[in-house]
Order: C-alpha cells, then sequence, then structure tokens
C-alpha cells in the first residue's frame, strides 16, 4: 500500500501503527542482509512510537532516515509530527569515495533489489533500496547533484528534487545546492509528504514558504527533449526507453534547444566551499558566471515549453562497487542543482531488466508543473526480484 493508504487504513482502524510497524520491521531484518540498506535499525524505538502513535495526515507510516541526516532536522520532526515512524537509518556511499552513486553500510555495499549485482545510485542508496523493495513506503533522502533522483532512477521509485528552498535544510548550505527531500514507491505519496515538510525554518533563512499539494493534473502538456546536458549524452537504449515513453496523448514535445555550459567544474567549486575547503576567488567567481548563464538559459527555454525531458541519468543500474570510468553517471542531474530548478524522476520503463529513469524539469518554483507532467509520463513497473 502506498504511505497514504496505510494512514487511512490505520485512522479507519483497519490496521493498527503496531502491526503495520511491525511488518516493516520483519521486512528489513528478513531483507537488510541480501540488501544492505540498513545504517541502522531502532526496533524498540519504533515499537514504541507505534504504542502510542501521533494522530496526523500520517499515523503510523513507517519510514527511514537517510545516514548523516539528524534527528532534529526539519524533513524528520515534521515526519514525525505527522505521525510518521522511523524505523531506522537508511545507508549512503561511502565517506571520501569520488563516486557517490553507491551505498555502504560499513562493511558491504549496498544492492539494488532488481538485480544485486548493481548498484542501487546514490548518495541516498539505502533510501531507494528499501522503498523499491517494499520494506517501507517512503524515506528521506538530500539532493545536491542528483543524490535522490539517481537511486530513484536505479531503483524504479519516485524522487523529488523540489526547488531550491522548497524543504527546509538543518545546517547552512551558501552554495545552496543541497535540496532534503523524499523517495517513495507512489508520486502522490511523496507530493504529499514534501507538502507536509514544506515550509519556513529558523535554521534556512533561504527556505520558502509552505507548499500546498498541486491541484493541476492531467491537461496537455508541451515539452522539450533531450538526450542530455551540456553535450553529455545518455546511452542509446536509454534515450530509446525514455523517447518512447513521450509517445502519449496529451504530450506536445517541441524542437528546442538549449545552451547549457558544462557545470563539474562549478558545482566542485561551489560544493568544496560549502564543505568548508579553500577555493580560489576565480572559480567561485566562474562558478557564478555558469549558475547564471544556466538558469537564465532554462528561463527562456520555459518561455516556449512547460517542461524539460531528459533520462534521469546516462545508463542504467551499474556494479554494486560505483561506476565505471567515464563521464558522472548522473550528469542530467547537477546542472538542476546549479540553478535550483525543481526536477522529478519517474519510472520509463525497463531496459534488460533495470529501470529507467525519466527526468522533468520545470521552471524555477513550478515544482507543480513537473510532478503534473511526470505523473503523466510515469509507467507503472513490476515487483523487483527481491521485494517483501
Amino acid at each position: 500500500m502506498t504511505a497514504l493508504e496505510i494512514a487511512d487504513h490505520i485512522h479507519s482502524g483497519v490496521r493498527s501503527a503496531l502491526s503495520t510497524v511491525e511488518e516493516a520491521l520483519d521486512a528489513a531484518v528478513r531483507l537488510d542482509p541480501v540488501l544492505h540498506f540498513l545504517d541502522s535499525l531502532d526496533a524498540s524505538g519504533a515499537l514504541a512510537a507505534a504504542r502510542s502513535p501521533v494522530d496526523g495526515p500520517l499515523t503510523g507510516v513507517p519510514f527511514l532516515i537517510k545516514s548523516g541526516t539528524p534527528a532534529t532536522a526539519p524533513i524528520v520532526t515534521r515526519l514525525v509530527a505527522a505521525g510518521a515512524i522511523p524505523i531506522g537509518v537508511s545507508t549512503r556511499s561511502r565517506p571520501g569515495s569520488p563516486a557517490q552513486t553507491h551505498g555502504w553500510n560499513g562493511a558491504g555495499f549496498t544492492r539494488n533489489p532488481w538485480d544485486v549485482t548493481r548498484s542501487p545510485g546514490g548518495s541516498s542508496a539505502g533510501a531507494a533500496a528499501a522503498v523499491a523493495a517494499g520494506v517501507v513506503p517512503i524515506a528521506t533522502g538530500g539532493d545536491s547533484g542528483g543524490s535522490l533522483r539517481i537511486p530513484a532512477a536505479f531503483c524504479g521509485v519516485v524522487g523529488v528534487k523540489g526547488t531550491a528552498g522548497r524543504i527546509p535544510r538543518f545546517r547552512p548550505d551558501l552554495s545552496g545546492l543541497l535540496t532534503p527531500g523524499i523517495i517513495g514507491a507512489d508520486l502522490h505519496d511523496v507530493v504529499a509528504v514534501t507538502a507536509l515538510v514544506s515550509g519556513p525554518d529558523r535554521r534556512d533563512p533561504s527556505a520558502q514558504p509552505p507548499w500546498p499539494v498541486p491541484t493541476v493534473f492531467g491537461g496537455s502538456w508541451r515539452v522539450a527533449y533531450l538526450p542530455g546536458l551540456a553535450g553529455v549524452h545518455a546511452d542509446a537504449a536509454v534515450d530509446a526507453v525514455v523517447r518512447s515513453a513521450l509517445d502519449v496523448p496529451g504530450i506536445e514535445v517541441a524542437e528546442a534547444t538549449i545552451a547549457l555550459l558544462p557545470v563539474t567544474e562549478a558545482w566542485e567549486a561551489l560544493y568544496a566551499a560549502d564543505n568548508g575547503r579553500e577555493v580560489s576567488g576565480p572559480a567561485l567567481r566562474s562558478a557564478t558566471e555558469v549558475r547564471n548563464h544556466n538558469a537564465t538559459a532554462l528561463a527562456d527555454l520555459f518561455a516556449e515549453v512547460d517542461a524539460l525531458i531528459t533520462p534521469t541519468t546516462l545508463t542504467v543500474a551499474h556494479a554494486f562497487d560505483g561506476p565505471p570510468p567515464g563521464p558522472f553517471v548522473g550528469d542530467p542531474c547537477w546542472h538542476l542543482n546549479l540553478t535550483g530548478n525543481p526536477a522529478v524522476s519517474v519510472p520509463a520503463g525497463l531496459l534488460s531488466g533495470l529501470p529507467v529513469g525519466l527526468q522533468v524539469v520545470a521552471a524555477w518554483g513550478r515544482d507543480d508543473v513537473a510532478i503534473a507532467v511526470a505523473d503523466h509520463l510515469r509507467s507503472p513497473l513490476p515487483r523487483p526480484s527481491v521485494s517483501a
């Protein structure tokens, strides 16, 4: 069931919060030895909360917290205040690793439920693996360069990076790259939960006002499609799956071009500065120039179309211990952290038994448009081979 269905069943007495949490804990204990998605499990704390659940829109819904996110972070405290129950902490990529598209639990790599020889993506690796396997319907994550969308694409679930500031951060973020967010099995779950945890917080002066659940769904949309950004294109087979997903009523694919500058050096400079490492003045000025150029180019594009569609990643899930040499597999993602535009990843279909992600990008502040188009284009997938 979806998170919203679980809460509805608990409110109506069809099931209890305690039985729901017990099922999630049982699934975690059974599947973690295979998938390694847990950094830690808090069975006693989860059961205690389930015996006296908070009454709210997410009463009794089990979820996982991404490793590195404190329990005092707004995204966590607001979920708990809405009645959701954390059952533990999910894995993220190994500290110091140059490639963040994998997970590590301190002893072994996190595995993809579709194929345990593959990575679930990252850095929100355990979150996506646990959601895809049906252990929990939602999990928290954070996206500085695709860390919500890459694992969502690799695992065939949903990741939403809202407009910069959509969900308040738990620590200062001078670069503006980081956007906390939700990974979920169901798009409407992720949208509803994003709305619940949005809004100002005294620790994040850049946080946006509370965001209402969008009411604009259906309709017709004019979109642009690109197989990649700034000249880095997805594999031909991935490109073909995403292009095929656009061939549905209500979608007009318009001819469009956009001249984005590569973001590797700019992103790395801003990320380094935000993490207390020394960065030269010229490097920061160059990063700002790239950010401004790309933001303007995207704004001009969205004056002509409702949304931009790309593959979320250049390839399907790579080996569990990290990507092979070559371009960053999440290259279509980190451009949008630099500019702050909303971006949503939903499944586009399968390629050789592995999920392919479709990314929908919209104008700054138009998260509602990105979500409506994503809802129009998402493709239902079967259950993965490893699931609860």
